[in-house]
């Protein structure tokens, strides 16, 4: 006896795709169709809608752990470690690290990213063999791989590293890990060959291409560079005289994962497809062609203010980077934007790993995004986008010339003030910063202060020598300047609660955004216990809210009226209309930033 496993369906027609456009074009009433569609800072349209049909336009991904490898490197996932768990040792001071370190290790994490940095400002401050013997002490680097990540490329903490594990007494092809190599010049290269000499099984080279994500770049040039600078070390490997199979296994690939869940695992999946084309182009075998990919939770999308908010971020960050496909994730912690990180900040990040793969069972499936109509169509259109641009950097001379020359850095820089264009104007939000601010957070610990371990050494800057952004850090300014004195504004509301609530909300939340409070907006019988209200708040501000209906009958005559009774400004929560003795209107497509300015403007505020 055979049972159906859809029995409501039973009887109905499958709806079309026509049928939904109707059902669609009825909703809008008469809103064109394009108002549904969403697009990346590429250009490239990302919904509303994907069906079957779309894969049609993506390529055969093939299967989990078979060539071209876009479904992942193996055919299933550890049950028990589906992706590694890896993190990020910061603590300026080696012996601070190496307690944080074990300490990490005993609660559950795999591997370890090791940040280097001699000055101690953005790192272990590692100078010397002792420094990191010290950093490393009682950590088995065969059982818990260490990933080396130096603030300043230059190839002796990668030589530190080899002597070290040569003075353990490690096998040679008992050890994983990387050395964080990014420049392929004579050096570096020459530093990957040693390596690869003593420990085969070690990953040399890091292509940090989310160093371009946290400089504000879009997908497509995040992308972009993976493949442009993966291009430029599979050339130095090859000549330094790696065979092409052997020259792809000492690369390993970083991106950046990003709140956005579908666009990130969209990304990852992208760069799969784009890596497998590379290596086919260098004549690496197929067999040989799966990419390394690590992932990063993003710094850029983190706030400073009321921390506690980037944990959502972070989840749903962690969440697309498991279900993408990468091999290992890293966690930031949540207090990254505040400085070093501390214990109970460490093990929420790592905490998150275990959610995600023992309660939500990320890593049940080999590729959990496979076959998804939005990830597959998303996921070649990055790749086609990002091809583009890697063909017109190969044609411009290569990573490296573009990368010297500054117009890459430029090109970033302008899509980095676009994203943060949609921030302030509020087509992209961040929560607790641009969106919904809670102006007395819960104060957070944060980690030591950096102590001072002098001048940094002369050497290189990464590869590529772009600077990071954070988007939140405007809108902190404007909190922080606010802060001292918490200026207030009055809500002059018109009509009944149901009236006004929704504007006077909005009002409250865009004043927040820049350290304003607004003070509880009520009703009012008559204009003049509005005006009573407003003369006893103290406040130098007010902002009429109401329905447009309200605001044509009586918002001019209550500006003019809050203004005889003291008001500097006047403004209208709503879209711009013309009324008399309006000085401002904020809506939901104003900037945010400005609006703030003007409010600090307003109320005596040195922002």
């Amino acid at each position: 006896m055979t049972h159906s496993v859809r029995p409501l369906a039973e009887g109905f027609a499958a709806p079309s795709l026509e049928d939904w456009r109707a059902l669609a074009d009825g909703a809008l009433k008469g809103a064109p169709y394009e108002s549904l569609v969403r697009q990346t800072l590429d250009g490239l349209a990302r919904g509303p809608l994907f069906t079957r049909a779309d894969l049609d336009e993506a390529c055969d991904p093939g299967a989990p752990g078979a060539a071209p490898f876009i479904r992942g490197a193996r055919p299933e996932r550890d049950a028990f470690l589906p992706w590694a768990i890896r993190q990020r040792a910061d603590l300026a001071d080696p012996q601070d690290a190496n307690a944080a370190i074990l300490d990490d290790l005993a609660g559950g994490v795999s591997e370890i990213t090791l940040s280097l940095d001699p000055t101690g400002r953005a790192g272990v401050a590692v100078r010397s063999y002792d420094d990191l013997a010290r950093t490393l002490d009682g950590v088995m680097a065969d059982l818990a791989p260490v990933w080396l990540a130096p603030a300043f490329d230059a190839p002796d903490a990668g030589a530190h590293f080899i002597t070290w594990l040569k003075q353990q007494g490690y096998q040679r092809d008992g050890v994983r890990g990387g050395l964080g190599l990014t420049l392929p010049d004579g050096a570096h290269v020459q530093a990957a060959l040693l390596a690869l000499g003593a420990f085969p099984a070690l990953t040399p080279v890091t292509i940090r291409a989310h160093d371009v994500y946290e400089a504000g770049a879009s997908e497509g040039q995040e992308l972009a560079y993976a493949c442009a600078a993966g291009a430029a070390w599979m050339r130095a490997l090859i000549d330094a005289g790696l065979d092409a199979d052997a020259a792809a296994g000492a690369i390993e690939v970083t991106l950046g994962a990003d709140a956005d869940v579908h666009l990130t695992i969209a990304k990852l999946r992208a760069l799969r497809r784009l890596w497998s084309r590379i290596l086919e182009a260098f004549g690496v075998s197929a067999d040989a062609r799966a990419l390394k990919l690590h992932a990063v939770t993003g710094a850029r999308m983190l706030s400073a203010r009321d921390p506690y908010t980037n944990l959502i971020r972070n989840a749903c960050a962690g969440l697309a980077a498991a279900a993408g496909g990468a091999d290992s994730v890293e966690v930031r912690a949540f207090t990254h934007a505040m400085g070093a990180s501390t214990r109970f900040a460490r093990r929420l990040a790592r905490n998150l790993h275990i959610l995600l793969m023992e309660e939500s069972h990320v890593g049940r499936t080999a590729d959990p995004a496979g076959g998804g109509y939005l990830h597959e169509t998303l996921a070649e259109r990055l790749a086609q986008n990002a091809w583009t641009r890697f063909q017109a950097i190969e044609k411009d001379g290569g990573a490296a010339r573009i990368i010297a020359s500054g117009a890459f850095a430029r090109d970033v820089a302008e899509m980095a003030a676009k994203r943060a264009a949609r921030y302030a104007r509020g087509s992209d939000a961040l929560i607790g910063v641009t969106a919904y601010p809670e102006l007395d957070a819960r104060k957070v610990e944060t980690g030591p202060a950096p102590a001072s371990f002098g001048p940094a050494p002369d050497a290189p800057r990464p590869w590529p020598a772009l600077e990071p952004v954070r988007f939140a850090a405007p809108f902190e300014a404007l909190r922080e300047a606010a802060e001292p004195v918490r200026p207030k504004a009055f809500l002059a509301t018109i009509g009944e609660a149901a009236a006004y609530s929704a504007r006077a909300s909005f009002a409250a939340n865009r004043l927040a955004v820049a350290g304003v409070a607004a003070i509880p907006a009520e009703a009012h019988d008559t204009p003049d216990a509005c005006l009573d209200a407003f003369k006893a708040s103290g406040a130098a501000l007010a902002v009429i809210c109401g329905t447009d209906a309200a605001y044509g009958e009586h918002a001019a005559a209550l500006a003019a009226a809050l203004k005889s009774a003291g008001a500097r400004e006047v403004w209208l929560a709503g879209r711009p209309l013309d009324i008399s003795g309006i000085d401002h209107f904020i809506h939901m497509r104003s900037d945010a930033l400005a609006d703030g300015a003007r409010a600090h403007a307003v109320t005596g505020v040195a922002s």
